[in-house]
């Protein structure tokens, strides 16, 4: 395989002896100024270098400058990029190294260093970028884990309420297009981590439901009042629980509080009137107040032993305008918003993952 060098200098006789020493194994490509190799390195793609030489002093941009705008540019900056040059000045030498070049060529050209300082830098470069790909990918693979390892978690505290693993799928799903659709409409108001992440712990919500009795976990009938004190208890246990997991971290700036607060939080309601801390308004983190409206559609639309599964317009018609149980008021005005600009999304993300076994 052949390399591609792009070679800057403003002396065409120092690009034709660049030519002449590198042709028999590289692809050369040869520009006059910098401003030239930069259009080219925007502009055209098949011209995209493993590696850069360019001579220090030029006309226009010199090669300090020139460096300095590739090392600030994403798609170019891990691009290597060798001094040419006749002076032997250690300040100057030093200045380079430390705006990101790798290495001098010293003029009158020495084909052998040339030609070794070359293959050495690119060698480095190639093992570097399998080293990156191959912690790209170790990533993601652990990344899968941790998703699978979250909805998994959140079966087991959910099976005995008779909660699918397709629910889940569907709360992670609902949450995504409720969540992207907010951050769209408020910028500024979460990172695109969060984002990210609101909606893969999203099935996390109900964590806490692995400390509830069966016997009051499966009452199809009304809890009495000291049953439904143990019920909401399941939004404090799952913060506790969480937050006795995330001990376990050794960095502790993960994300893991955003499951914490959608455990604890995603049963309180924007009027104050939730549980288990009456929270209201934004008091209650943001996270909760978008997971708590995908959750009430999907339990809206679900069938269940002691229910029907309302359609869709049914549904939207309840939480955004309510049916005397559920009230539009419960909920972040924000984020209802988002809700009613993305109902033909949630509806199709709903039906497209239905439940294996009502």
């Amino acid at each position: 395989m052949r390399h591609k060098v792009l070679a800057v200098d403003d002396v065409q006789i120092n690009l034709d002896l660049l030519e002449a020493i590198l042709d028999p194994d590289y692809d050369v490509i040869s520009v006059l100024s910098a401003e030239e190799a930069l259009e080219k390195l925007e502009n055209d793609p098949e011209c995209t270098p493993d590696i850069i030489l360019t001579d220090l002093n030029m006309t226009g941009m010199d090669g300090f400058a020139f460096v300095e705008i590739l090392r600030q540019n994403d798609k170019f900056c891990d691009i290597p990029v060798l001094f040419v040059t006749g002076e032997y000045d250690s300040n100057k030498e030093e200045t380079g190294l430390a705006l990101g070049a790798v290495d001098y060529i010293r003029k009158p050209y020495s084909p052998g260093i040339i030609c070794a300082k070359l293959r050495n830098h690119i060698e480095l470069k190639l093992y570097r970028d399998n080293l990156s790909a191959q912690v790209v990918a170790r990533t993601q693979e652990l990344y899968a884990t941790q998703r699978a390892v979250i909805l998994g978690m959140s079966l087991l505290s959910e099976s005995r309420d008779q909660v699918t693993g397709m629910h889940l799928l569907r709360i992670q799903l609902l949450t995504q297009i409720l969540t992207k659709k907010f951050a769209e409409n408020n910028p500024g108001l979460l990172t695109e981590k969060e984002i990210e992440l609101i909606s893969v712990y999203a099935p996390m919500h109900d964590v806490g439901k692995v400390g509830v009795p069966d016997a009051i976990l499966r009452k199809e009938g009304k809890l009495t009042d000291e049953e439904f004190l143990t019920m909401k208890s399941h939004t404090t246990e799952g913060g506790n629980m969480l937050r006795q997991i995330n001990d376990f971290f050794p960095n502790k700036r993960n994300y893991l509080h955003l499951a914490i607060e959608i455990a604890e939080n995603n049963d309180e309601r924007y009027n104050g009137g939730g549980y288990p801390n009456g929270r209201k308004g934004d008091d209650i983190p943001l996270a909760a107040r978008i997971v708590a409206v995908a959750d009430v559609y999907d339990a809206l639309r679900s069938p269940r032993p002691y229910k029907k599964g309302f359609s869709h317009e049914e549904a939207k018609d309840i939480i955004l305008i309510g049916d005397g149980r559920t009230d539009p008021a419960h909920f972040d005005p924000l984020v209802l918003e988002a809700f009613s600009q993305t109902c033909l999304e949630l509806s199709d993300a709903f039906e497209t993952h239905p439940d294996t076994c009502a």
